[in-house]
């Protein structure tokens, strides 16, 4: 049954004419132009005439610029904002086009209302805001990993993953973007990336999202999703400053890291004037780990406060701690919020945590920046979606 679907769309995107956009700038209106919400009968189906999987990204200054990305039947694509339309590069890949816009040139601290798709077939009208231009009163970041969202007969991961990142923006409405620090799906599974989208796709539209490859995504599709800045390591190694923090991703999945990537990481940190320095990984080296490895020898040599990382499928937070895991002061703090999925993991009893516990209950970190301290609360999300605070600590 299963193969006779995907025999059906392929033949149906096949089909699909293409058309040249005959939008006249003057007169342009999206709210007129733009279309509905997939219906909810539909989630996890890849739907034609339509801009499945919208994604908002950071790939360049989150002050001026901002990523757009989805996939559709269509050949052609553009971001619509105001009277201005940008054209997507769009590529083919397995019988579907995906499409990429990057907009340059908006002002600081300004909401947008954008549509994406093409002619016909646009998307609802979504919105977003660039980075302030001054900082000093903080941003808010939250973070979290682990959905494991799994495609055939289980679509409670799903839910559940919806359920916590609602709960997640009620407690932070004003949030300046999200960390995902990976396991996306379940058993590389990319047909469960519709899912992921689909329950939570207003919210994905909305508010940047910021990856880290788990051990569970598979790079050979990760990067067709997934768009970071480039910084010369196949988008699974990158750093951008927000505010007056520098954010490090490190792809925890290469079995040893280059001379090359290790130089990268160095040089980065190194060179930063940034108040705040915060790693993001999947697997972390302190976690139920326990990892003396180059890339923590990095961060204690150039003082990172915090990491935020996934993978252990419990709440943990570590003491400040040296590149052997020994209590210091102002070291770094390892973070890894619980899932946000439907998998739980007992606790690990390691000494280098300060809390390592197991609710039993999906959860996410919101993590508050200022020029003198971040402040981490982490909360709790119950069936109702009611967010209750679980952890809190202030980085100093």
């Amino acid at each position: 049954m299963k193969i006779l679907i995907i025999f059906i769309i392929v033949l149906i995107l096949v089909s699909c004419p293409d058309a040249e956009s005959e939008l006249d700038p003057e007169t342009i209106d999206i709210g007129l132009l733009a279309g509905k919400a997939k219906p909810q009968e539909q989630w996890g189906i890849f739907t034609v005439n339509f801009p499945n999987n919208i994604g908002n990204a950071i790939t360049g200054d989150p002050k001026t610029s901002r990523t757009i990305t989805w996939q559709s039947s269509l050949r052609n694509g553009e971001v619509i904002i105001g009277q201005t339309t940008y054209p997507s590069t769009s590529i083919l890949y397995n019988r579907q086009f995906f499409h990429r816009v990057d907009v340059h040139g908006l002002e600081p601290g300004q909401s947008y209302s954008y549509i994406a798709g093409w002619k016909d077939a646009y998307s609802p009208v979504y919105n977003f805001k660039t980075e302030n231009a001054d900082n000093s009163a903080g941003f808010t970041v939250l973070h979290l990993s682990d959905q494991h969202v799994e495609f055939i007969n289980d679509e409670e991961s799903a839910a559940v993953w919806k359920r916590v990142m609602e709960s997640a923006l009620r407690t932070s409405p004003n949030a300046a973007f999200v960390v995902n620090t990976g396991d996306i799906t379940e058993d590389n599974d990319e047909a469960a990336i519709l899912l992921y989208f689909d329950y939570a796709q207003e919210i994905l539209a909305k508010l940047a999202f910021v990856y880290s490859l788990g051990n569970n995504d598979m790079p050979s599709w990760y990067n067709r999703y997934f768009y970071t800045p480039d910084s010369g390591h196949g988008g699974l190694m990158y750093a951008f400053n927000y505010g007056n923090a520098l954010f490090i991703s490190i792809d925890s999945n290469v079995p040893a890291y280059t001379e090359d990537q290790l130089v990268w990481l160095e040089n980065t940190l190194k060179n930063t004037n940034q108040t705040w320095k915060v790693g993001i990984t999947h697997d972390g080296d302190y976690g139920r780990n326990n990892r003396n490895t180059e890339i923590t020898k990095l961060f204690d040599q150039y003082n990172v406060d915090l990491v935020m990382a996934g993978h252990n499928h419990f709440y943990a937070r570590s003491k400040p701690i040296d590149t052997a895991g020994n209590e210091k002061l102002n070291g770094t703090v390892w973070s890894i919020p619980n899932a946000a999925g439907t998998k739980f993991n007992p606790v690990s009893g390691r000494n280098h945590l300060a809390v390592d516990e197991q609710p039993n209950l999906p959860m996410f970190s919101e993590f508050r920046f200022t020029g003198t301290n971040i402040y981490l609360n982490a909360y709790t999300v119950d069936e109702e979606g009611n967010a209750s605070l679980f952890d809190s600590y202030t980085f100093r």
